[in-house]
């Protein structure tokens, strides 16, 4: 039945685009000047009773193409600097094609244009603003491609990251993007980059923004001076790992004078080995588990966006996320564990155990959103509602298989299942206004969150599933949150202030409904933030911020239900997990625009985590558990630096090195302290107007990352691009960690027991994309609300 409703929820998509473009007239034609040459960039307009109706601009060969929704007397408007403005009549019935020769304009002959160069890096009092359009080569790039040469960002590991923060949030002209990993980046690079006008990246958000965790922001703001049309951009890719997966992707987008229409449609298979090998150092004792893993990623998802402009005043936009498919499954190869004598060096038993995983995740979200500005141009008003539904469901069998002393002892069967159901409501209100030379932002938010899941256990005895009570449990919980923020910000010249305080107000129950047991807590926190800016010169400014901060648990962290790995490994929640208190502190330099400096303190009290709990005491059982482990202080420095030469290479070099203090909560870990650092090298190459070569390198030193110590980690990444601008084509070819040394060794140490283990995830790869882009992509983007629920999906 759902397969059936996907069939005609991609027959109806493909139905009314194509309804839409079947009610339009193309005109096309070409445009040259007398000496036969294309005429690019030339202003072509279509009037009907000398009323404006569509626009469009010729491309690098002088062709245009427009579309009119009416029939009837018309007239073509011709018009570029340099040539004298050509008017022709039509009678519009059918398709129709005219072609243009435009004379020089004899008083501006010699005309120079002069196109102003934008700062690459500009320091407001809260965030970074970096100009890319006119600064960064967009050719032959995707979208992930422009972020890693942004400050503080990286990708890696199949997800993307800031320095210093434990997470990143991701707008689109001011709209959140509801994804993360994989499916983050495929979502990003479906967009062509040379839409991009300037990307913000805001390391320690204000007020209006949730206080939820401790993430980086950043918003991609696309171009706005460009005209209405259809827009269509298609991609394609194949990888090779160890196994091979591909991925395409569909964006159609349509603009008029009130409305706008846009739609994206992704596909993403991909096959991938996880390889985890593991040593636990008891006593007496030193256990090994080899467990390769093949994991399988079935994901497919459609978003769809419907805008209306009332006047040039006021708009609302509908916007819904749809989940087609989405299925992972994870299948063990192999997982056997050994059990070694230290004295004598004998293997006393293995354990083998064979399962497979499948999990289902689906997330529908729907928003409305409108939007008044007021006529002083400088008030605004927007409220939104917004609606999350998100159902998870989760299968393992597996089967444990015990020899002692190479004799098979016993063998066990086990089936697990669960589901966990979330639905969030979240509707918003902000304001934005004048006061004593001052931009006030104030606003209210209101959060309404209910989650449930079902989680059972069963034995498997004669080929029968057999429930077993005690390993099972249904869980509910509710949270309520009522936020109000008011900040206001100040610019003088060379000096830049914000303030801003926001409260939020927490109200939660758990219930389970097994055990009948309850857990309630209510608290009221209150989160300032300050900003301070100051322009030293015409090339350098520096800032300093602080800000406080709240991080709450996942919501699956709460739920006590044991979710077994093998017969001995399980995962565990905690119902009675606390909120963690968040402290921000940044100084920041900028010079020449072009290279810029963090110093950052953060410290994080209670600290919430999941963690494998060793016992010297039950060497067989490895246990994660969540709780409340560690209060961390860190203290790191960031540094960036662009590089441009001439037009044939771009170069971005950032390093990042922070020293971090682990102070333990529970008996079973120990307090910790160490330095960890990283360095980053991307270089592009052009070599010609086609071809580009790429180079991007990784490098982590040795030292303690979240609570662990790691050896040398480096990747080196080689690419060559091709493009061709005339056909909307490119085609990208990576070889991926060419030397297979993406593939660190960690150290942990849990209950006084030392743990080394490796995780591969098959990160050395080959990967072909191609990309064909069609319809007038300058075309205006418009501006989209702030969803009011992005603090309540990063916890999902």
């Amino acid at each position: 039945m759902f397969k059936l409703f996907k069939f005609f929820l991609v027959i109806i998509f493909v139905s009314g685009v194509n309804e839409l473009r079947s009610q339009t007239l193309i005109i096309k034609g070409n445009i040259k000047n007398p000496i036969g040459e294309p005429v690019e960039f030339a202003n072509i307009q279509l009037l009907f009773e000398y009323v404006y109706h569509q626009y469009a601009l010729s491309d690098s060969m002088g062709y245009y193409s427009l579309e009119a929704t009416k029939t009837g007397d018309c007239e073509l408007l011709v018009n570029i600097l340099g040539y004298s403005t050509v008017r022709e009549k039509v009678a519009l019935n059918n398709d129709t094609t005219i072609n243009f020769i435009l004379q020089p304009d004899p008083l501006i002959i010699n005309e120079a244009t002069i196109i102003e160069q934008r700062n690459f890096i500009q320091a407001k009092s809260d965030r970074f603003v970096i100009n890319i359009d006119g600064n960064i080569e967009t050719k032959g790039k995707e979208i992930t491609d422009i972020l890693k040469q942004l400050p503080a960002v990286n990708i890696s590991e199949e997800s993307l990251n800031i320095f210093g923060k434990s997470s990143v949030i991701v707008y689109i002209n001011d709209r959140i993007v509801r994804l993360e990993g994989q499916s983050l980046l495929n979502y990003l690079n479906s967009f062509p980059p040379d839409i991009i006008n300037s990307v913000e990246i805001i390391t320690s958000p204000p007020a209006q923004y949730d206080a939820e965790g401790n993430p980086g922001i950043i918003k991609i703001v696309t171009k706005k001076n460009i005209l209405p049309g259809w827009k269509e951009y298609f991609r394609t890719g194949y990888t090779q790992g160890t196994y091979s997966s591909y991925m395409a992707s569909a964006f159609v987008n349509y603009t008029g004078g009130r409305m706008f229409f846009e739609a994206n449609i992704n596909h993403w298979n991909s096959l991938v080995l996880n390889q985890i090998n593991y040593y636990d150092y008891f006593p007496d004792e030193t256990i090994s588990t080899f467990n390769p893993r093949k994991w399988r990623f079935n994901i497919s998802d459609a978003e769809a966006k419907l805008g209306y402009n009332f006047n040039k005043n006021s708009n609302i936009i509908v916007d819904f996320q749809i989940p087609l498919h989405n299925k992972v499954t994870m299948i063990d190869i192999e997982n056997q564990t050994s059990f070694v004598n230290s004295a004598n060096n004998q293997t006393d038993s293995i354990i083998y155990s064979t399962g497979t995983m499948i999990t289902n995740n689906y997330t529908f979200n729907s928003e409305v959103f409108f939007k008044h500005l007021f006529p002083n141009r400088e008030s605004y008003f927007t409220a939104s509602m917004a609606y999350l539904n998100n159902h998870t469901k989760k299968r393992r069998g597996f089967s444990s298989l015990t020899q002692i002393n190479s004799v098979n002892s016993t063998t066990d069967n086990y089936y697990t299942k669960g589901g966990q159901n979330y639905n969030i409501l979240t509707p918003k209100i902000d304001f934005v206004f004048p006061l004593f030379n001052c931009t006030v932002n104030a606003g209210l938010k209101l959060s309404f969150i209910k989650t449930s899941s079902d989680n059972e256990l069963f034995n498997f005895v004669d080929h029968i599933n057999i429930l077993d009570p005690s390993q099972s449990n249904k869980y509910k919980y509710t949270e309520n949150v009522q936020s109000v923020y008011y900040s206001m910000e100040k610019t003088i010249p060379k000096w830049s202030f914000k303030a801003g305080i926001r409260s939020e107000m927490t109200q939660t129950v758990g219930n389970s409904l097994i055990t009948n047991e309850q857990y309630k807590d209510n608290y009221t926190d209150f989160f300032p933030s300050i900003y301070i800016s100051h322009k030293l010169n015409n090339k350098s400014s520096i800032s300093l911020s602080y800000a406080s901060r709240i991080e709450r648990p996942p919501y699956q962290y709460l739920d006590p239900f044991k979710w077994y790995i093998n017969k001995y490994s399980y995962g565990v929640g905690n119902p009675f997990l606390k909120p963690s208190y968040i402290k921000n502190l940044e100084l920041t330099y900028v010079h020449n625009h072009t290279f810029s400096t963090k110093i950052y303190y953060t410290r994080q009290d209670d600290k919430t985590g999941q963690y494998v709990v060793l016992d010297s005491l039950n060497i067989l059982e490895q246990v994660q558990q969540t709780d409340n482990f560690f209060n961390v202080n860190i203290y790191g420095i960031s540094v960036y630096k662009f590089f441009k030469l001439n037009n044939w290479l771009e170069t971005v070099l950032q390093g990042n090195l922070d020293y971090s203090e682990y102070h333990s909560n529970k008996k079973e870990f120990s307090n910790m302290s160490g330095i960890s650092s990283r360095f980053i090298a991307n270089n592009t190459f052009r070599i010609n107007k086609k071809f580009q070569i790429v180079c991007n390198l990784e490098e982590r030193f040795p030292g303690l990352y979240n609570y662990r110590s790691m050896n040398n980690f480096f990747k080196i990444d080689i690419g060559f691009n091709y493009i061709n601008s005339k056909k909307g084509f490119e085609a990208r070819f990576l070889v991926g960690d060419i030397f297979k040394t993406a593939n660190p060794e960690y150290t942990y140490i849990s209950g006084g027991i030392k743990q080394i283990y490796r995780n591969y995830s098959d990160t050395r790869i080959f990967r072909l994309t191609l990309s064909w882009r069609l319809g007038n992509w300058y075309n205006k983007t418009p501006q989209i609300s702030l969803p009011s629920n992005a603090d309540e999906k990063q916890r999902l």
